[in-house]
């Protein structure tokens, strides 16, 4: 279920990125060929690029697309490597819990004080905002459902989710 959400958001992730790419296209079209720019490229282009970024954070996790260094890990032992990786998942879901409460309180002050940009377009930051916790959400969910699975390897005495370099 949470990989199906998480697939979800990253898949809503690439239609914002298409709108943008589209945004740009029409941007262009207007401004150099029309001689009659559109105000809301820029905008509406940074608020689609919060909604990529936090839309596809649980998407990347659930496809092992993040970053990972790995220089140190692939000089332990199979058991103290999964140690590693249920700590680093557990720092990781610490900091992403805390971040997904925080940014619900962010938009709920969006939603109480009505803010808007100080722009000509006066948008009401709420909506943009949305993409923040959701995805900060997902992928705490994701982090603890693949901190979870990690134990579960690690109490079976089963390597736990080795990374190499050469798999990148």
């Amino acid at each position: 279920m949470i990989e199906r959400l998480a697939q979800g958001a990253g898949y809503l992730a690439s239609l914002v990125l298409f709108g943008i790419v589209g945004l740009t296209m029409v941007e262009v079209v207007t401004r150099y060929v029309l001689h009659n720019p559109m105000i809301l490229s820029d905008e509406f282009g940074g608020y689609a690029l919060v909604a990529i970024s936090f839309l596809g954070l649980a998407y990347c996790s659930v496809e092992r697309g993040h970053i990972r260094i790995t220089f140190i890990v692939e000089r332990l032992s199979p058991l103290m490597a999964g140690r590693m990786r249920v700590l680093t998942l557990a720092l990781g879901l610490v900091f992403v819990a805390v971040a997904a409460w925080v940014s619900w309180k962010f938009l709920g002050d969006s939603f109480a004080r009505n803010m808007r940009s100080n722009s000509l377009l006066m948008t009401p930051l709420k909506w943009p905002q949305m993409a923040i916790p959701i995805g900060f959400t997902l992928f705490a969910l994701v982090l603890a459902a693949q901190l979870a699975h990690a134990i579960g390897e690690l109490r079976a005495g089963r390597v736990v989710d080795q990374f190499t370099a050469e798999e990148f």
